[in-house]
């Protein structure tokens, strides 16, 4: 049995590694071609893989929170301005919550949960825009859901090929 400290040591250091990640598929996500995302707004959500990865792996959805923030505040801080911020953390909080959500109901798949974290993100990000730009933006929802079913499946089949990086290893 190791020693709380390593614990400690061991949990910083993963989810290092998972924030690092994390910024490196939104860094790979931003060089994406306009043919893959054919709308403004529409993001593969790679970086979510991340996220999605260390709650599975941890089970602790406070470090899927901070590496979330951590995530939108280093993007912003490296590439963004105050508007994507805004956008960013919108959307994060709201996967949260839906992790949260989630986490209750077992019974679904990766792929379940992927869609539906994706849903809540681009909610949230509605949400940015509806108090940036007024009720107008909502009009797009339709778009930016279907979207959501699309590349949330996309993410999810992602999860279930690596599940090496999800398995806890003891």
């Amino acid at each position: 049995m190791k020693p709380a400290s390593d614990k400690r040591v061991v949990r910083v250091a993963e989810n290092a590694v998972f924030l690092s990640v994390a910024l490196i598929l939104s860094f790979v996500e931003s060089f994406l071609p306009a043919a893959i995302l054919p709308l403004p707004g529409f993001k593969i959500g790679l970086a979510n893989l991340a996220i999605l990865s260390v709650y599975y792996r941890t089970e602790r959805l406070a470090d899927a929170a901070v590496i979330s923030l951590c995530r939108c505040l280093i993007t912003f801080l490296l590439f963004g301005n105050v508007t994507s911020l805004l956008f960013s953390i919108c959307g994060g909080a709201m996967v949260i919550g839906m992790l949260s959500l989630a986490g209750r109901m077992r019974r679904l798949s990766f792929i379940g949960v992927s869609v539906l974290c994706a849903a809540a993100h681009n909610a949230g990000q509605l949400l940015a825009a509806v108090l940036l730009t007024g009720m107008a933006v909502l009009a797009y929802m339709p778009a930016l859901f279907a979207a959501s079913a699309f590349y949330g499946t996309v993410n999810g089949v992602i999860l279930n090929l690596m599940p090496e990086i999800i398995t806890k290893h003891k």
